[in-house]
């Protein structure tokens, strides 16, 4: 009787017809679900930084219309003003003409730059202020004043370009910018000069912009200080955004627009720049979060779809595994017997289909079992004999690597079963060394135990070389000894190919003489650059065919230091390549 299996069912058919069900659709609403979230995010992402190129353009060009008329302004102001005559009543009646005709300077300060040791300092001179602009803002005197400290920063671009934008927004007063507006060419000369008139206006920003859904709207000069932005924290301090991503991305492109999507330490969000004139960069940000609800509140509503798929899909798979299952276990309470050793088993078809057809087949199966355990049996005791002998058959063989005073002997054996019919070897004698090579007709045990016999007939050989000085070491008489035992002990049903040397190491000669076996190869110079390949063909018939066989022909060839003699089967040139094909003897000499 069979030992009884002890199989416990961790999940059954039901509950895996359950779970393949849920996954199934688990899948496909993902594949949905992710799919339609991408599609959707993508189309976001490029609306969003879309808008928010439009927004920048349009704030662009309205700072840049308030930069124009503050700019025509003080130029005005500039050509009214002569920095080295005493202010006199008909320059102050113009420029507050100026002033008055305009709508964004609450008040304008004129002033010089005055060289000094190499470098420019500023000079006020007059102030005049717009009383009709002041009502309604918070702002005092002590605001309407350019720092020395910003006019060191703005010097620089000032003496460049003649004018340079600031912001002067204060914690709890209204926004403030100066814009600063230097006559770099006055009195028509060129600079260096020693005197530059300068005009610098001071323009309240309260209610400049406006709410963006999301988007926070930054402009900045070309140092990268802040003029204006929604975020009250940067407006009202001295923000400088001269490392962040989005303004090193826009001085660097030559392009007046551009948008991409960032990562850092503020998080995820997509930017976008407008570069003006007068270079002044506006700036948007919108978070990523933000950008994507949509996005997200699609995902949450497709997830609730899923849930309830799932749900009615689960209710159904359970409806349905009942009447799948049934009869499936019933089939699994036979198979149990049938592992307790009941051959005897009748199962009666429930339906007429698969299921019904698995029932019928199982009742032929357990018919056949007692047979087929019985021949596996033999099989195993049969495969342990064979692993036996082929490890008994590798012990025939020396080792893989051999080294002496003036020989190295390498050699690679793998059959092509468990128990095949090659076989090589050696013997060292004083100055002669003896090679050996043999392969037998068929494989499998026969040929194992023929080599067997090839590999005890040449143990003798040696132990004679060793003990009578008057051995002949004739390749050709090896032969015809090795023919004689493997003849008598295969009755001439496995015969052998062979090839037998003798290196005689100090005169420099190799005797050989084959038996049927492939023409080895001699290297000749093979640590040179130009070696020489030679065929080492003799002719003889095969081991073990007759006991009356003509002597076998030996020959012999000059040695030299360095050469190289590959020994081989015909396993070698029989084998194939990637493609198939064998690479035979001729392809096998031309491949080195």
């Amino acid at each position: 009787m069979m030992e009884q299996q002890q199989f416990k069912i961790s999940f059954s058919l039901g509950t895996k017809l359950l779970l393949s069900v849920v996954s199934l659709l688990l899948v496909v609403i993902g594949f949905l679900t992710a799919s339609t979230i991408i599609t959707l995010t993508e189309d976001k992402r490029a609306y969003t930084l879309q808008s928010q190129a439009t927004e920048n353009k349009l704030a662009g060009l309205g700072f840049t219309a308030l930069s124009g008329r503050i700019f025509s302004s003080l130029q005005l102001v500039l050509a009214a003003y002569d920095p080295q005559r005493t202010v006199d009543e008909a320059q102050i009646r113009s420029i507050r003409s100026v002033l008055d005709n305009q709508s964004d300077i609450i008040l304008a300060e004129t002033g010089k730059l005055v060289a000094s040791a190499g470098d420019y300092t500023y000079a006020s001179l007059q102030k005049f202020r717009v009383d009709a602009l002041l009502p309604g803002l918070e702002l005092g005197a002590d605001d309407l004043v350019v720092p020395e400290g910003w006019w060191r920063i703005a010097m620089p671009s000032l003496l460049r370009d003649g004018y340079y934008f600031m912001n002067l927004s204060k914690v709890g007063r209204d926004p403030l910018m100066a814009v600063l507006r230097a006559d770099l060419q006055y009195g028509g000369k060129v600079r260096p000069q020693p005197l530059i008139p300068v005009a610098v206006a001071f323009v309240p920003l309260k209610g400049f912009g406006r709410d963006l859904h999301g988007q926070r709207l930054t402009i900045a000069n070309a140092d990268g200080f802040v003029l204006h932005d929604q975020d009250s924290s940067v407006m009202f301090s001295a923000a400088n955004l001269a490392a962040d991503p989005v303004f090193l991305k826009a001085r660097a492109t030559g392009a007046t627009t551009g948008a991409a999507e960032y990562s850092g330490s503020a998080g995820r969000y997509l930017a976008s720049h407008y570069r003006t004139d007068w270079e002044l960069f506006v700036l948007s940000r919108t978070d990523w979060s933000h950008a994507m609800s949509a996005a997200y509140t699609l995902s949450e509503r497709f997830l609730l779809l899923g849930l309830m798929c799932i749900t009615g899909a689960v209710v159904f798979a359970m409806l349905f595994a009942k009447t799948l299952t049934a009869p499936l276990f019933a089939l699994y309470q036979a198979t149990r017997q049938v592992a307790a050793g009941n051959f005897n088993l009748e199962l009666k078809p429930g339906s007429r289909d698969e299921i019904g057809a698995l029932g019928a087949s199982f009742n032929v199966m357990s018919r056949k079992i007692s047979e087929l355990i019985e021949e596996s049996m033999k099989k195993v005791h049969l495969e342990n004999e064979m692993a036996i002998a082929s490890t008994v058959q590798r012990t025939l063989f020396p080792p893989k690597r051999h080294d002496s005073d003036r020989v190295s002997i390498r050699s690679h054996y793998q059959s092509a079963s468990q128990c095949g019919g090659d076989w090589w070897g050696f013997f060292e004698v004083d100055h002669k060394l003896c090679l050996l090579i043999a392969d037998a007709t068929g494989h499998g045990m026969p040929s194992a135990l023929i080599t067997a016999s090839a590999r005890s007939c040449f143990s003798v050989m040696h132990k004679l070389a060793q003990e009578d000085p008057d051995f002949s070491f004739s390749p050709g008489a090896m032969l015809a000894y090795a023919n004689r035992v493997v003849n008598e002990a295969a009755s001439g049903q496995i015969m052998m190919t062979f090839f037998a040397c003798v290196a005689d190491l100090s005169t420099m000669k190799l005797t050989y003489a084959s038996a049927g076996h492939n023409p080895p190869w001699l290297l000749r110079g093979a640590d040179s650059g130009k070696p020489k390949l030679i065929s080492l063909t003799a002719n003889g018939p095969r081991v073990g065919e007759s006991l009356d066989i003509e002597p076998y022909a030996e020959k012999e060839v000059e040695l030299s230091s360095g050469d190289l003699l590959f020994l081989y089967t015909d396993g070698l040139t029989e084998g194939k390549d990637a493609a198939g094909e064998m690479f035979g003897k001729k392809r096998g000499a031309q491949g080195g």
